[in-house]
Order: structure tokens, then sequence, then C-alpha cells
């Protein structure tokens, strides 16, 4: 029986820790989402050069990525994990930077669409890291 209570215990706690945690977590909103973009701003827009600019991006890829509408989620994530394999490319070995050579290939329309929906839902325009209207 003692079993028993200590089972449903550790349930119960481990229930609660998911749904407090899923109850945390940030907004997929259009605004929250333009606000994060302000945030990160204008350091997104630059190329990233040395390893610690890579690993900036890395990091402001994926707290857009945390607050991404469904709409564009797909697309942010197709982003982050092209920035997370530029971080982890190995210069050295051509296959690690054909993988990176291919994957910024395939990447290519993901780019594109998100960098639309911030124009058309933020007014930022990725290429240039201005904002040249208002939303």
């Amino acid at each position: 029986m003692a079993w028993q209570q200590q089972f449903w215990r550790v349930a119960v706690t481990s229930a609660c820790v998911v749904f407090i945690g899923a109850c945390s977590s940030p907004a997929r909103t259009a605004t929250n989402f333009c606000r994060q973009l302000a945030d990160e701003l204008p350091e997104i827009a630059n190329l990233p050069a040395t390893d610690e600019q890579i690993t900036d991006a890395v990091k402001r890829y994926e707290r857009l990525l945390d607050v991404a509408p469904l709409e564009i989620e797909k697309e942010f994530d197709s982003l982050t994990a092209l920035m997370r394999a530029a971080r982890d490319v190995d210069a050295a070995d051509p296959a690690s930077v054909q993988a990176l050579v291919e994957l910024t290939y395939s990447s290519e329309k993901d780019a594109l669409a998100s960098s639309a929906w911030v124009l058309a839902t933020c007014g930022v325009d990725l290429s240039l890291g201005i904002a040249p209207s208002a939303p």
C-alpha cells in the first residue's frame, strides 16, 4: 500500500511540474514575436563572423523560435537549425562544410518566407535590420 501512495505522489507531482511548465511558456503570438525581434535587433541582421558571434546568433534565433507563432514556427525552426549547424561546422572537414552548404540551400525557401512574414507582420526588413514602416 505504501508503494502505491508513493507512486501516486510522484505521478501527481510530475503532472503538476509539466502543467506549470507548459503554462509558463511565452505566448506564441505575432505581438510577442515582434517584441522579441525588437529586443534582438540590430544584432539579428548582422552576419556573425566569430565563434562567439555565431553562438550569440544561435541564442537569438532560439529565443525567437520560443515565441514564433505556429504559422512561421517551421520556418524559424529551419533557420535556427541552420544557425546551429553553422556554429557546429568543422571547417577542416569537407563533409561537414558540404552538409552546411546543403542545409543553407535547403533552408532558403524558409528564410524567404520568414523574412516576408516578419516584414508584413513586424514592419522589419531583416535584410536591412530596420523598421521601414509601422506594421
